[in-house]
C-alpha cells in the first residue's frame, strides 16, 4: 500500500500548485475504491445549526452516545464519501452513533470557517440534548487538528468539554516546525512538506500560521479531556504528535500516544488492506467507549 500510495497519491499531493479543483477531482474520484457499507450500515442526512453532516450508525450502536468526526483533506478536499466507511467502523467498534460532519473547506471557506462549523455542530448537539459526557470527538489529519482546535475554541468559549477524543495522525502545527517534517519526507507514503505548504496557504492565506484555533500545538492545551493519539513511524506529523503529548502532560492532562511502525498516514481508512487499520480501530473505539455515558 505505502508503495502505490507513494507514486500516486504522494505526487498528486506534492504537485498541487494552484489546481485546487483539479486535486479535489482525482482524490474524489480515489472514493470509489472505498469498501461499500454492509446492509446493516445506517446513514442518515442532517444538518447540525446549518452545517452538512450524516449520522453515520451500526445496527448496534447506542443513540445516547455520540461521536462527533471530522474528515482529514488538507482542509481542502475530503468529506463524507471518503469517510463514510471509517465512520461506520468507529460506531461498531464504539457502540456509538458517529456525526460526520461536511464543514466548509479552503480556499473557498479560509479559517475560521471550519472551527466555526464544528464549533456550530457541538453545541447543536447540546441543543439535542445530549449532555457533554455523552459526546467524543475524533479526526484524522487535518480534521484531527481539528478536533483539538474546536476542544480549545470550546475552552475559550466556556463550554463544557467532551468526553474524550481520538486523533489519527493529526496536524496540529501549519508552520512545519517539527523535526520529522524533514526527517521522514522521503519516507512518508503519502505527504510532503511542499504538500504541508500548500494546504497551509490554502487554509490560512496571509494570516499567522501559529495562530491558536489554526495550529492548536501553540494553544493553551490545559483543561482538556483524555486523548489517544495515534500516527505511523515514518510520517512527517510523528513530531506533531510527539510535541503534543509533552505539551498535554505539562498541562496534567491524560493523553496516550500509540505509534505504529511503517504505517502509512492515516493507515485505519485502509483497514480492508492493512490488518493494522482494523486493530487500530477497535482500540481508537474501546477508548471512547470507556469515557463517555448513556445519561
Amino acid at each position: 500500500m505505502s508503495f502505490l500510495m507513494r507514486r500516486t497519491v504522494k505526487p498528486q499531493l506534492e504537485n498541487i500548485g494552484d489546481d485546487v479543483s483539479g486535486v479535489r477531482k482525482r482524490m474524489n474520484s480515489a472514493n470509489g475504491l472505498m469498501p461499500k457499507l454492509p446492509s446493516d450500515a445506517i446513514v442518515e442526512k442532517v444538518e447540525a445549526d446549518g452545517v452538512p453532516c450524516e449520522w453515520v450508525s451500526s445496527e448496534q450502536a447506542d443513540s445516547h452516545r455520540i461521536l462527533l468526526y471530522l474528515h482529514g483533506g488538507g482542509y481542502v478536499f475530503g468529506g463524507l464519501d471518503s469517510h463514510r466507511y471509517l465512520a461506520w467502523q468507529l460506531s461498531r467498534s464504539s457502540g456509538m452513533k458517529v456525526l460526520l460532519v461536511d464543514y466548509r473547506l479552503a480556499p473557498e471557506n479560509q479559517f475560521p470557517a471550519a472551527v466555526e462549523d464544528v464549533t456550530a455542530c457541538y453545541r447543536w448537539l447540546l441543543g439535542e440534548g445530549y449532555k457533554p459526557g455523552q459526546i467524543a470527538i475524533g479526526g484524522d489529519s487535518a480534521g484531527g487538528g481539528l478536533a483539538l482546535a474546536t476542544m480549545v475554541n470550546l475552552k475559550n468559549l466556556g463550554l463544557a468539554q467532551p468526553a474524550g477524543a481520538i486523533l489519527l495522525s493529526p496536524w496540529l502545527d501549519l508552520t512545519g516546525s517539527g523535526l520529522s517534517v524533514a526527517s521522514n519526507a522521503k519516507a512518508d507514503a503519502i505527504l510532503s512538506p511542499a504538500a504541508l505548504h500548500s494546504f497551509a496557504r490554502f487554509y490560512l492565506g496571509d494570516l499567522d500560521r501559529k495562530a491558536p484555533l489554526a495550529s492548536p500545538l501553540f494553544a493553551d492545551l490545559s483543561g482538556l479531556p483524555a486523548i489517544l493519539v495515534h500516527v505511523g513511524s515514518t510520517e512527517i506529523l510523528l513530531s506533531d504528535a510527539q510535541s503534543l503529548v509533552e505539551n498535554i502532560k505539562n498541562t496534567g492532562g491524560e493523553i496516550a500516544l500509540d505509534i505504529w511502525p511503517k504505517m502509512p498516514h492515516v493507515f485505519q481508512l485502509f483497514s480492508q488492506r492493512i490488518p493494522e487499520g482494523k486493530v487500530a480501530i477497535e482500540q481508537l473505539g474501546q477508548f471512547i467507549r470507556k469515557r463517555t455515558v448513556t445519561a
